[in-house]
């Protein structure tokens, strides 16, 4: 890859998930830059990468930053997104981007589809794709469509931005029709969708995940199967320990490329499953869309490096894919303070999401500010308040 690794990679977005991307890269002698909107971020503090700062990551500003910084680069670098809004962003500023940089990304259309929880459940419907039965949400008069359904049930945001943003909760589980009715008219005081879902049964442990690359064709050039071990919060959270998922690769492939091949899509994504432990069969869950996953590292840990694969394919080069994945069974662990499984707990192949021996920065800036000087000034400060206000009072 010495020629190739010349041309540089742009990626948009430094959090764990930027963090696990930027490494991937590097291990392979990539040159990277990192576009943030702060420096407050782990993928930041990487050795491996190259910060530039913009006020915002979406929108007009991304779109002015990425455009000034390919006028500085002088070439056509190669661009990797992390984060929804930026895929939206870039989904929709194509003309004024292709010019500047390797984009491999769905167009428009599917990215909106795909992205969207309630447009991506009607047309899996439509494709005859297992998905659990659901019903939309947009104002008090839907709220009589939950009568229709089993609970429990879990309520999501249509549009994952809104979670991001922090506006909204990104799935909330009821146990009643009545709880659904009280929790889905508080949501829609901040979101404009929702969608109510079936919920399926099984453990956190039961929540597998393919994550893929997609070639020039729209097949895939790549699919690493994964299975998630722990979720933070349980249930409804992110990938807090995950692992590869070999046991069920056909399967998981199989259904994978079922999905490529009903959409136009190119560059990296993901599908998330679940399976019902009451029939053993594997139901879709969502897809992630035009950017890698939170847990994208597992896959590079265990052999199969995705960025560089879309590094290599975005260039217009034949990728070159491992003759086999690692046998020694890495596990990924997002934060250090995750309860392992039993059966991981004894492994000494578990890997901190966050550090690593020849680049620590990254982790001493989440454990040493994020994790408890941050935490320390807010009780601090919120027990000052508390003081202030009992003096004022006796005053």
């Amino acid at each position: 890859m010495s020629q190739s690794a010349q041309i540089p990679v742009v990626v948009v977005g430094g959090s764990l998930n930027g963090l696990g991307v930027v490494r991937s890269l590097a291990s392979e002698g990539i040159c990277v830059h990192l576009i943030e909107a702060t420096r407050r971020c782990p993928a930041a503090w990487s050795r491996h990468c190259s910060l530039v700062l913009t006020t915002r990551l979406e929108g007009e500003p991304l779109v002015e930053c990425l455009e000034q910084l390919s006028a500085k680069l002088g070439i056509r670098a190669v661009l990797l997104l992390t984060d929804d809004p930026a895929v939206r962003t870039v989904a929709a500023q194509r003309e004024r981007l292709d010019p500047l940089y390797c984009i491999d990304l769905p167009d428009k259309h599917w990215v909106e589809m795909l992205g969207d929880k309630i447009a991506f459940q009607s047309w899996a419907e439509q494709q005859g794709l297992a998905v659990p039965r659901s019903r939309a949400l947009h104002d008090a008069a839907d709220l009589d469509q939950l009568d229709e359904l089993a609970p429990p049930l879990v309520i999501k945001p249509s549009d994952k931005r809104l979670v991001l943003a922090g506006l909204v909760e990104r799935a909330v589980r009821v146990e009643s029709i009545d709880e659904a009715r009280k929790v889905a008219s508080s949501l829609l005081q901040r979101a404009p969708a929702l969608i109510a879902q079936e919920w399926i049964e099984g453990a956190d442990s039961d929540i597998y995940f393919t994550l893929f690359c997609a070639d020039a064709q729209g097949g895939a050039a790549a699919i690493f199967p994964g299975r998630k071990l722990v979720c933070a919060p349980p249930a409804v959270g992110s990938t807090a320990v995950c692992a590869a998922a070999p046991e069920l690769a056909e399967e998981l492939s199989t259904l994978t490329h079922e999905f490529l091949g009903r959409v136009v899509y190119r560059g990296l994504g993901s599908l998330e499953f679940k399976r019902d432990s009451r029939t053993g069969r594997l139901i879709v869950v969502e897809p992630t869309v035009g950017r890698t996953d939170w847990q994208e590292e597992i896959a590079t840990l265990c052999g199969l490096n995705l960025p560089a694969l879309a590094y290599q394919i975005a260039l217009g080069h034949a990728p070159r894919l491992p003759a086999m994945l690692s046998d020694t069974r890495p596990t990924w662990r997002s934060e250090w303070h995750f309860p392992l499984p039993a059966e991981i707990a004894a492994r000494a192949s578990v890997f901190d999401g966050y550090l690593r021996r020849n680049d620590p920065l990254p982790a001493l800036y989440y454990y040493g500010y994020e994790r408890f000087a941050r935490r320390v000034a807010r009780r601090v400060l919120r027990d000052a308040r508390r003081f202030l206000a009992e003096i004022s009072g006796v005053l």
